[in-house]
């Protein structure tokens, strides 16, 4: 009964400590790989303000969107990539080989993200809707704790989205499996709430507030100037906080074999 027990719950032992210096060491254990999503980030970010047209020959705008949404794709794609080779055991980073599935990747989490993000937003409407109807003016309590609640709310819709893309990775990347909401909370009750609303924390400390910190440090440093500190920050940094966080989401649903 014991045995069965520590089955169920994934990474019943390892620690948080563990997990970050892993990620860690594989986000820059390929470089090269590692520069790649990083020249992926910057034409992205930067196409346009590159005066892209005239760089590739007066193509059309549109064809210009086609060609960023593509590269946007495939830069999440290659973090879904990342969390589906985890937990299948990989131990280095994965490489951009067969981009147009690496595209088809990145719609899909895309479509997941989209339609995760609708439903925790719908069931809060319901939510207040339901209030509303008791006669319950909730006006003074909205207004006192918005901040609270649009942070309750955006680790409720990122804890289900993380559920969606550990179901997919374990499924073969099949978006029917995102949407098994049975199996996707299911996949939360195995992994843990506790480590999925860890992994949210780490992804907000690491994405938002460590990379912009990084970012304003950069473009603060004497004679280096903000474009080249833009470049240095998208190229180098910003990949390998992407690498890292998609890494530890797959982590947490790593059994600890030590």
């Amino acid at each position: 009964m014991t045995k069965s027990i520590e089955m169920v719950c994934v990474v019943p032992d390892r620690k948080l400590k563990t997990i970050l210096k892993d990620a860690a060491r594989y986000a820059v254990s390929d470089w090269y790989n590692l520069l790649i999503l990083g020249l992926i980030l910057l034409l992205t970010d930067h196409l346009i303000d590159l005066d892209a047209p005239s760089l590739i020959g007066g193509l059309s705008d549109i064809i210009l969107i086609i060609i960023i949404l593509f590269l946007s794709f495939m830069e999440v794609g290659y973090g879904f990539r990342i969390v589906e080779e985890t937990v299948e055991g990989s131990t280095s980073p994965p490489g951009f080989h067969h981009p147009l599935n690496l595209f088809v990747h990145g719609l899909k989490e895309s479509l997941i993200l989209i339609v995760y993000f609708i439903l925790p937003l719908i069931l809060m409407i319901i939510a207040l809707s339901e209030l509303d109807t008791l006669n319950i003016d909730l006006g003074p309590i909205i207004n006192e704790y918005a901040l609270l609640l649009v942070i309750i709310f955006f680790f409720c819709f990122n804890i289900i989205l993380q559920g969606a893309i550990l179901t997919m990775a374990n499924h073969g990347g099949s978006i029917r499996w995102g949407f098994n909401m049975p199996r996707v909370f299911g996949k939360i009750r195995r992994v843990g709430l506790k480590n999925m609303f860890m992994v949210s924390l780490i992804t907000i400390v690491v994405l938002y507030i460590i990379r912009q910190l990084i970012f304003d440090a950069l473009h603060g440093i004497p004679y280096l100037g903000s474009t080249v500190g833009e470049i240095i920050g998208t190229v180098l940094i910003a990949p390998f906080l992407m690498i890292f966080t998609t890494r530890v989401l797959g982590l947490i649903d790593v059994p600890d074999t030590k």
